[in-house]
């Protein structure tokens, strides 16, 4: 539809600005055989006269379907712009109306979370377990290695965790 309407629009004012074109070019026409007739002291010819008339029934005819033309436009752009604004308000409304429910959707969703985690703190308090979980407990910082031992050391002792690891598998 808006597209549609915007299309229309569009052609249209193109026409008037060809409309506009065509009626400024007789006003000018109209203006500069005036201004020779004025200049001419013995009266101008009956061929200028005549030039001057039918321009001035052309100027008129321009004008008039530039006027009219330019009316029914206005009128159009007016017509949908009104009904543009009352669709507006009922999409809006719908648009917000919308908007609440999804808000109260998320807070019910949310108040579930809220009474999920408080069990889940339970649940951790009764059996001693963080919370946190065991996340922290596996990092290389909260490991406390010893920075100051030779990284031979810590290779050497690794490939001994592998051997035993072999071992306990042949075994």
């Amino acid at each position: 539809y808006i597209t549609l309407k915007s299309r229309r629009i569009e052609g249209n004012l193109f026409q008037f600005r060809q409309m506009r074109q065509v009626y400024a070019h007789y006003t000018d026409k109209v203006q500069g055989l005036i201004d020779k007739v004025g200049k001419k002291k013995k009266g101008a010819s009956s061929s200028l006269q005549d030039k001057l008339e039918r321009n001035r029934l052309k100027l008129s005819g321009a004008e008039e379907a530039h006027n009219e033309f330019g009316t029914v436009l206005l009128a159009f752009m007016e017509e949908v712009t009104l009904r543009y604004f009352k669709d507006f308000i009922a999409l809006l409304h719908m648009i917000i109306q919308l908007s609440i429910n999804h808000s109260a959707d998320v807070a019910s969703v949310m108040k579930k979370f809220e009474e999920t985690d408080a069990g889940l703190q339970r649940l951790c308090a009764e059996h001693g377990i963080s919370i946190a979980g065991r996340l922290e407990e596996l990092r290389p910082e909260a490991r406390k290695l010893d920075k100051q031992a030779p990284m031979e050391e810590l290779i050497i002792s690794g490939e001994e965790k592998k051997e035993e690891d072999n071992s306990s598998v042949e075994s």
